[in-house]
């Protein structure tokens, strides 16, 4: 995939005023170390970052009220994650998030 803003995630250089939204895609990396960590490769662990970016954000949207709001009240909508690889164009699903699907803990369910 080669996402720049991921690949100066795992930089230590300042990115500017970047390195506020970058700070997320760093706490990814942390929460998934030891995996990133056994991967040799260099392009092969910032494209598993990038995955693993993406993973995480669709849970964070599932976790924010206006959607668990919407769940409620619509049953939709579905929350997919995809990345679109440049080098094949090929879209490739990661996580898909339905309408009361088990969030990482009950303390992010909100009651209406």
């Amino acid at each position: 995939y080669g996402c720049g803003g991921v690949k100066g995630a795992l930089s230590n250089n300042s990115m500017g005023i970047m390195d506020n939204w970058l700070r997320n895609i760093k706490d990814v990396y942390r929460f998934n170390k030891e995996e990133l960590n056994a991967i040799q490769d260099n392009s092969k662990k910032l494209n598993r970052l990038v995955e693993l970016n993406i993973i995480e954000q669709v849970k964070n949207l599932a976790k924010t009220p206006i959607i668990q709001k919407s769940w409620k009240e619509t049953n939709g909508p579905q929350l997919h994650g995809w990345v679109y690889d440049l080098k094949d164009g090929i879209i490739n699903p990661l996580k898909t998030i339905k309408p009361f699907d088990t969030l990482d803990d009950d303390i992010y369910r909100v009651k209406f």
